[in-house]
């Protein structure tokens, strides 16, 4: 268990982890929290962990939403996700995307978001774990040298080896546990 002083960050994705990916979600209306997501990040916090949320974005570098749009998307699922008893310490967003904005420092699997949120947070990412559902989140993780959890939703071909394999953020928990890594 990490002691109150320092707690372990999770670093999630959210599109295919805690949150439905119907593709370029961004409606309110199509937020649809997964199965076991509430209970999964309800173990984390019950064993003393702290969420961060790094999350590619490029529907705005394609024009599919708004910078509003999108604020109010997360907005709703912060709340949603508030009365659940679950704090988000911060999204971090990439609203890049190569083919239309160009290289950036924040798009996953680079580092940028989580260079960030460890400045904003004094927290070291080797010393966290990072969930997620594509090639990207796994590898995001592996360079900060940290613990990776895929999340095998069925959506994506994913070829990076992670140290885990989970169907939901529910199980995530229980193999990490069981691990003794939590």
């Amino acid at each position: 268990m990490p002691s109150k002083t320092m707690s372990k960050f999770i670093v999630l994705d959210r599109d295919g982890v805690i949150i439905e990916d119907s593709g370029y979600v961004h409606k309110i209306e199509d937020l649809k929290i997964l199965p076991n997501a509430i209970s999964g990040l309800k173990l984390f916090r019950d064993a003393g962990c702290r969420f961060i949320v790094v999350t590619n974005q490029a529907g705005l570098a394609r024009g599919i939403f708004t910078s509003d749009q999108f604020d109010s998307f997360q907005n709703e699922l912060l709340k949603q996700l508030k009365v659940e008893g679950i704090n988000i310490d911060k999204i971090y967003h990439c609203p890049h995307h190569p083919k239309f904005t160009g290289e950036c420092e924040c798009r996953k699997p680079s580092i940028g978001m989580v260079r960030a949120a460890e400045k904003e947070f004094g927290f070291d990412s080797s010393n966290a774990i990072f969930i997620g559902d594509k090639d990207s989140d796994t590898e995001l993780g592996k360079n900060c040298m940290a613990i990776t959890v895929l999340v095998e939703n069925g959506r994506y071909d994913n070829s990076v080896q992670p140290d885990f394999r989970a169907k939901d953020l529910k199980q995530a928990f229980e193999l990490l546990r069981s691990a003794k890594t939590i």
